[in-house]
């Protein structure tokens, strides 16, 4: 007899095979399993960026001799390596690299004025034996020293156009490592399988906060990753309708870091992109099969792709990072029909914390209001207030025991305590998201924490991003974002209106009618501002935090 609850009747797991649901889950090195898997075709392409073509062999080459650069500079296995790049072919070769003798990798941000503080301190914390950034200024190489005093190298590249430069000068550096071969490959060999769980790659999240959060992810963490990718998308490794996939986000995000790094691992070409208007406007050209990106990314792409392009190889758009409403699900998929293109839009929910498992969309029917089916592999819980799980159906609060977890907030004890917890002797970690689950195994993402409120007199929750699609359907609406009021019983909407509207004060009270109409009184805004821009955080996501001091 059926019970309702998910943990109990499995009945969205049903027809998954035990080898999927229970994985072995090994601590293996990135370039080893890059070789695992691609070492029969290295003479494919595997990474594409500003016009320049890199073949897996050139990867696996280069990756060897950075290894054997590294060691020649007295850094071995348990130091730390800094990583400050916006996404380049040598930031991947530097992460493999360090990554197969055992160095620990720190991704964070191409610097800025607004952030160099925060990367020194980020220096101070970390100690790295080497740096590889894009500023070659001797005050700054200086300065960071001053902060890491452990510093011993400083790689870096002439900055072009400020900081967007795309090729490290480290050519000649590669080149001229003097240990063999041999010897290097002897050392990948030690390391490239180990029963040791230490951190071995530092990631960034945003989340609903300003401030970046560091993540530490230990190599088993980013191969289980890998292998619930795999055993979850429905896509064999070698498909060749994906032949090249567009990574759009950075790859100091777990969320950018992953679709690189899986589809590397499947054998899929990676193109490595920026988000600026310039670069969106020529994704096209790119030729890509897949778009990884935000519903900011799709807007962009079909508001600045030029008239008449050829997107026809597009085949499908992924977003993620936040919810993709209808009406931007049904303007893109009239835009793609328009131009051609049988491309796919598809909504994904995932947590950093986890490299990125979450939900995948993968060959499954679109369901309005769903984000696809949770990965298989990870144990999903879904809980009410008391933690108590909720049925199928029922909305709760999310909460996963993986092997992909990072190890907890780095330099935060008390928030890793809060969010990561032990039940039934496995570790949970809490995410704040708030979804539902259905008996056929689709996720429907109905708000995050704080995302929601309870109106006076009403017992039901009012969920912000259900006012937001309302919002965005509404017409003259470019964009908006709701958060809930300090007391917690009500919300204020920003909202952008098309260029024709913003400034006509008659289309202003129109639309406050409008949206008077199709709320119900009790999720009726408390004030509307109308402004420019939405402001938006580097990860992609809507800064709900800095909208809070609006």
């Amino acid at each position: 007899m059926k019970t309702g609850y998910p943990s109990i009747d499995k009945t969205h797991l049903q027809g998954i095979p035990e080898e999927k649901l229970h994985p072995e889950i090994l601590p293996v090195s990135m370039l080893a399993t890059f070789m695992k898997i691609n070492g029969e075709h290295l003479d494919e392409m595997a990474v594409e960026v500003d016009d320049k073509i890199y073949t897996k062999q050139d990867l696996k080459d280069d990756a060897v001799k950075f290894a054997g650069w590294l060691l020649k500079n007295d850094v071995k296995a348990g130091d730390k390596i800094v990583i400050v790049t916006p996404n380049s072919y040598e930031g991947i070769v530097a992460l493999f690299g360090a990554n197969a003798i055992g160095v620990a990798v720190v991704m964070t941000h191409a610097i800025d004025k607004m952030d160099i503080q925060s990367f020194y301190e980020e220096m101070d914390v970390h100690q790295p034996k080497m740096v590889l950034f894009y500023n070659n200024s001797a005050a700054f190489m200086g300065a960071i020293r001053t902060y890491a005093k452990s510093v011993k190298v400083c790689l870096a590249a002439n900055p072009v156009d400020g900081y967007t430069r795309r090729e490290f000068g480290f050519r000649s550096v590669i080149d001229s490592a003097e240990i063999s071969l041999e010897e290097t490959m002897a050392e990948i060999e030690k390391y490239s399988i180990s029963t040791k769980d230490e951190p071995m790659i530092y990631l960034k999240t945003s989340g609903s906060s300003s401030k970046p959060k560091t993540l530490p992810f230990s190599n088993r963490a980013i191969f289980a990753s890998l292998i619930y990718a795999a055993n979850s998308t429905g896509t064999d490794t070698r498909d060749e309708t994906v032949k090249k996939v567009l990574c759009q986000a950075p790859y100091c995000h777990g969320y950018g870091f992953m679709p690189l790094f899986v589809n590397l691992m499947g054998g899929n070409p990676a193109i490595l992109a920026g988000a600026t208007s310039v670069e969106v406007a020529n994704y096209h050209n790119l030729r890509p099969s897949y778009i990884y990106g935000t519903p900011l990314t799709l807007r962009q792409f079909m508001e600045l792709t030029p008239k008449g392009a050829d997107i026809s190889s597009l085949t499908a758009f992924f977003c993620a990072g936040a919810v993709l409403h209808e009406k931007d699900y049904e303007d893109g998929m009239r835009y793609f029909k328009e131009h051609g293109c049988k491309a796919e839009i598809r909504n994904n929910y995932g947590i950093s914390e986890g490299l990125c498992i979450g939900t995948v969309n993968d060959h499954v029917a679109h369901i309005p209001g769903t984000a696809g089916k949770f990965y298989v592999g990870p144990e999903w819980l879904i809980v009410d207030e008391k933690g108590d799980e909720v049925k199928y159906g029922e909305t709760g609060e999310v909460m996963v025991s993986a092997a992909s977890l990072c190890q907890g907030y780095f330099g935060d004890a008390e928030l890793t305590r809060k969010c990561f917890v032990q039940r039934d002797g496995k570790t949970f970690f809490k995410t704040g998201d708030y979804l539902s689950l259905r008996e056929d195994g689709y996720v429907s993402f109905i708000g995050r924490e704080r995302r929601f409120f309870f109106a006076n007199g009403v017992c039901d929750k009012v969920n912000c991003e259900t006012i937001e699609e309302i919002i965005s359907g509404l017409n003259g609406v470019s964009d908006n974002a709701v958060i809930v009021t300090p007391d917690e019983a009500g919300c204020r909407a920003f909202v952008v209106l098309e260029d024709e509207f913003m400034n006509n004060e008659t289309a202003r009270e129109e639309f406050k009618q409008n949206l008077a109409k199709a709320l119900k009184e009790y999720q009726m805004p408390r004030e509307i501002r109308f402004v420019e821009e939405i402001p938006m955080m580097s990860s992609g996501k809507v800064d709900y935090k800095k909208l809070e001091t609006m």
